[in-house]
């Protein structure tokens, strides 16, 4: 944990920030003193001191009407105005990916071993979140004894997803946890409110989706239960899984790598040429015929068969998914690939490539 300057954000961990600190002669000396500071800092777009909080959360408290008997809150008796400022902006596009916020594959190096598996797949809200928070906790000072918080962070972000996961596996009981993450993560929005991409702050988003409600209409899953075969196939996992486990990689025959794991997204790290993979769909719906189209990733070409299926209730339908290199690069380029059912429901396929060769130097 850091400390910063007087002036700045501090981070208290990754992804988390703690309140603007003043420098000694600013802090509030009266009320009015205090308010007039908050409305400074508040236009300023920071989280005021902790002095400051805890005047104004004394005062908007002091001003609650509660029930004698229940000590419910009656009537609310705080009364707040804007005057002057900074006026909104809403230019600017959103969501966008915080600088904070992981990236990823993160590749041991150079050759892109085990970086194909596509992150950050998905996001939610996390930056500035005023939610619920324990009165008990003693993490942060500024926030001890109250009942709401405003942070940053993961653990803002992860609340959102948990919540809709909650809804998807009371609508699906027999979902696996794999089925969930598919079902969100197809049916989230792959857009910003402008009709554009999803992008990052000082990086790269590689395609994230922002979750969205409308897994609760879905169509089709992708299963991934087979991860262990997937994690088997890192070099020198055995014993790591067997501890942690219980399971010997032993007793399994073959693995697979991160890119043929049947994720809802295809990254591949390292495209020599040409490659194929497959990914496979269930359908939890009624019968439906889907038509299948894609926006490939700068430098190769994609295909998709078949591009036209029909699939009953309960059936599973393989997509191969063929990508061919049409020139060298080493900049990563992002596509997708989009199932449209006749019955209404939408699948994204989130497309990634990182390193492309279309042709070998060493043989010219």
């Amino acid at each position: 944990m850091g400390k910063g300057s007087e002036g700045s954000v501090v981070k208290r961990c990754p992804g988390e920030l703690k309140s603007r600190h003043l420098a000694w002669s600013e802090l509030p000396q009266t009320r009015t003193h205090a308010l007039r500071l908050a409305e400074r800092e508040l236009t300023n777009a920071f989280i005021i001191h902790v002095a400051l909080w805890q005047i104004l959360l004394k005062y908007y408290n002091s001003s609650l009407k509660r029930d004698e008997f229940t000590r419910k809150i009656t009537r609310f008796g705080a009364v707040a105005s804007i005057s002057g400022g900074l006026k909104a902006n809403y230019s600017s596009s959103a969501p966008v990916i915080m600088y904070y916020s992981a990236r990823g594959p993160d590749p041991e190096d150079s050759l892109l071993d085990y970086a194909d598996i596509l992150k950050p797949n998905l996001v939610a809200p996390g930056n500035f979140i005023w939610a619920a928070w324990s009165s008990l906790g003693t993490e942060s000072v500024e926030f001890q004894g109250e009942n709401f918080a405003m942070m940053s962070g993961t653990s803002m972000a992860a609340p959102h997803v948990a919540g809709l996961a909650a809804l998807i596996k009371q609508k699906f009981p027999s979902f696996s946890p794999s089925a969930v993450a598919s079902a969100l993560s197809t049916t989230a929005s792959v857009n910003d409110m402008n009709g554009g991409p999803i992008m990052a702050q000082r990086a790269y988003a590689p395609r994230a989706k922002s979750v969205s409600s409308n897994a609760i209409r879905y169509g089709q899953w992708f299963c991934y239960d087979d991860y262990m075969l997937f994690l088997c196939g890192i070099n020198g996992s055995g014993p790591v899984i067997f501890n942690y486990t219980g399971q010997n990689c032993g007793t399994y025959n073959s693995t697979i790598n991160g890119a043929d794991l049947n994720l809802p997204s295809v990254t591949i790290a390292n495209l020599d040429q040409c490659r194929t993979v497959q990914r496979t769909v269930i359908n939890i719906a009624g019968n439906e015929t889907y038509s299948a189209s894609w926006s490939a990733p700068y430098g190769v070409s994609v295909k998709v068969v078949p591009t036209h299926f029909s699939i009953a209730s309960g059936e599973k339908q393989v997509l191969n998914i063929i990508f061919n290199a049409t020139m060298n690069s080493s900049t990563a380029s992002f596509g997708r690939i989009g199932l449209l059912g006749n019955q209404g429901h939408v699948i994204n396929i989130p497309l990634a490539v990182i390193l492309k060769i279309s042709y070998n130097t060493t043989n010219g």
